[in-house]
This record gives C-alpha cells, structure tokens and sequence, in this order.
C-alpha cells in the first residue's frame, strides 16, 4: 500500500511529474508511475552520479545545481556537457544498448536531483501513448542542445567559442569552476583567462 502522499511538494506530487507536464500533459496513471518509482537524490558538489563501468539504471532530472558529462583520454579530463536546473541527464550513449556507462557523471554544485529508473520509462512508453510524445519532445530538445556543442566546439577560434558560450549558457560563467568550461570549450584554463581579461579592459 503506497503512501497517501510520497512527496513533500505544493500539489504532492515528484518535481518530475510537474516538469514532464509542462512538455505534454500526462494521464492520472502515469503521475501515479512517476511518483511511485521516482525518488529525491542529494549529491554533494564533487560526488559522482555515475562512472564507467556502471550499469546505467536512472535517469536524473536536475532540480538544483549543475552536473557535467567527462570521460578521461590519456589521464585528461574531457567536458562534454554541462547541463544546469530543469535538464534530464544520464547515460545517453548507452540508450537501446547493453553497454556500461562509458563516462563520468559528476556534481559541479551541491545537487537535488529526481532519480527515475529507465525501465520505467520503457514501460510507460509502451503503454500510455502520450508518453511518446513527450518522449519525442525531449529527444528534440537533447538533439538540439548536442547540436550546439557540436557547433560551439567548431567554432575555430578560442575566443569565439567562449563568446558563443556565454550567449547559449549565460548562467554558468560565474557558477562553476573555470577549468571545466575551458575543458568543455576546447582550451587551456590559461587560454581562457587570458580571453576573460581581455573581455574586461575591451
């Protein structure tokens, strides 16, 4: 028997469930699902969510903080992404595979995050139909943002890429640690700095 109310919010319900209805609304029996099997997570800032070699079982929506996607080459850390509140992260490359985690998921903030297992979102994609269409809406939306990096780290001067940072993820700058956006951009920290110092005398 489940309890008559799980979650200490305004209208009883996860943060996840609200979040997915403002993509597309969802049915009294898919709220139920999520707010059954979704749980809170706190992640103090440093802590890692996931790293290779782990069977990715979650997905993680960020109420609060900042994570970052790294792998490491030749014992260098490489920033993929950086994602901030209300942005579903996981292990994505794995998705429809039975590979293990290939990255490492890492707090770059004290987080709150909403854990939600994958094998329940396969499950209420092949039984509520209007879970598609979210489904669809937010792999546009990661789409769209793997484009921009995609396009940001092409960008062919050091300087350029942190000018177009700074207009698509204004609110990191003065969030997180300067290595892991020169990391993300492509640069060294010094190169950074020296293009931040020059933005401020310009």
């Amino acid at each position: 028997m489940e309890p008559a109310v799980k979650w200490n919010t305004r209208d009883g319900h996860s943060p996840l469930v609200a979040f997915l209805n403002t993509v597309y609304p969802l049915s009294k029996e898919v709220i139920r699902i999520f707010d059954r099997d979704s749980f809170p997570l706190l992640i103090e800032k440093k802590k890692f969510i996931l790293k290779p070699g782990a069977i990715p079982k979650y997905f993680y929506f960020i109420v609060k903080g900042v994570v970052q996607g790294y792998f490491k080459e030749e014992g260098k850390e490489i920033t993929t992404w950086i994602m901030e509140e209300n942005e579903i992260v996981g292990s994505i490359r794995t998705l429809g595979t039975d590979s293990l985690c290939q990255e490492y998921l890492q707090a770059l903030e004290d987080c709150e995050l909403i854990a939600f297992p994958i094998a329940t979102t396969e499950y209420v994609f092949d039984n509520f139909p209007e879970t598609n269409v979210v489904a669809r809406r937010l792999w546009e939306h990661n789409y769209r943002c793997a484009e921009e990096r995609a396009y940001t780290c092409r960008i062919p001067t050091a300087e350029k890429r942190y000018l177009h940072f700074l207009k698509s993820q204004p609110n990191l700058e003065n969030r997180i640690s300067l290595k892991y956006i020169a990391s993300y951009l492509g640069m060294t920290l010094e190169t950074l700095c020296r293009i931040r110092m020059r933005q401020k005398v310009s």
